[in-house]
């Protein structure tokens, strides 16, 4: 989920498994994104223990597309995901 902020975006990540969507709250959560003047950030997402998911924060309101690519380690194993957003 991505929310628009006065001077950054806030990220939301949900990761989960299985029929019930239960949350996954140990892995290790970061995302590179192209920016829209093409520059690359990468970010660490945090857990929200409260909330149950993953959070981050982009700096800046440059508008445009993004494209994110988020890389999930679960006890070693790695999972990628690409997500497009706009600002």
């Amino acid at each position: 989920m991505v929310e628009k902020e006065a001077d950054r975006t806030h990220l939301d990540f949900y990761l989960q498994r299985g029929d019930n969507h239960q949350t996954i709250p140990n892995a290790k959560i970061s995302g590179q994104i192209q920016m829209p003047d093409r520059t690359q950030k990468d970010l660490t997402f945090t857990y929200d223990q409260k909330d149950q998911h993953y959070t981050a924060f982009l700096p800046g309101k440059a508008t445009g597309q993004y494209q994110m690519k988020i890389t999930a380690d679960i006890k070693g194993q790695k999972v990628d995901g690409r997500f497009t957003f706009n600002r």
